[in-house]
């Protein structure tokens, strides 16, 4: 197994321990707290986890879909770990961004409950992980993913974000919860 493999792989257990852990503690709340708004204007926690998984199954799909023309995948460049950085520092900060209308929760977007939640995530994850192990070995270096705002992404780096994502909602679930109790 090559380095990047392995760190791809690294990234990629990270973000399965992430999902096994949160689908643990939603699978022991009541349905009542997972779909509660605690005030005006804020997610529940059923809307910020479907939009964690919302979001890496739309990924997974763009990746799909930019994988069925490869002749059109820029390659590597420095400054791709400039969009990593840049959604670190945000994510990071208090800064509120808007999500694109396919993963905005305010939208008309199906709530999975726990139980199809984790069956559907967990398609999404295998699918996901296939995919990179077939696609990496040729595409590793090309700018696969687009993010909506920071710009082209490796496979790689396309994980560090998903990473980052999931924690800052994780954050953000925990701080719902709060506000519940």
């Amino acid at each position: 197994m090559s380095g990047k493999t392995q760190q791809i792989r690294r990234q990629f257990e990270k973000l399965e321990g992430k999902k096994k852990n949160l689908l643990a503690q939603l699978h022991t709340m009541p349905a009542e707290m997972y779909m509660h708004q605690p005030s005006p204007g804020s997610w529940s926690v059923a809307q910020a986890v479907n939009h964690i998984y919302l979001s890496e199954q739309l990924s997974l799909a763009y990746l799909r879909k930019k994988m069925s023309y490869p002749d059109t995948i820029p390659t590597y460049r420095m400054r791709s770990w400039g969009a990593v950085v840049l959604i670190k520092l945000i994510l990071w900060t208090s800064i509120k961004v808007k999500a694109p209308k396919a993963i905005n929760m305010w939208e008309q977007q199906d709530i999975l409950f726990p139980d199809e939640l984790d069956k559907k995530w967990g398609a999404v994850r295998f699918d996901l992980i296939s995919f990179i192990e077939e696609h990496q070995p040729s595409f590793g270096s090309h700018l696969v993913y687009n993010h909506p705002f920071a710009g082209r992404m490796t496979l790689y780096q396309t994980l560090i974000f998903f990473n980052d994502h999931m924690t800052h909602h994780l954050k953000q679930i925990d701080r719902i919860l709060a506000k519940l109790k």
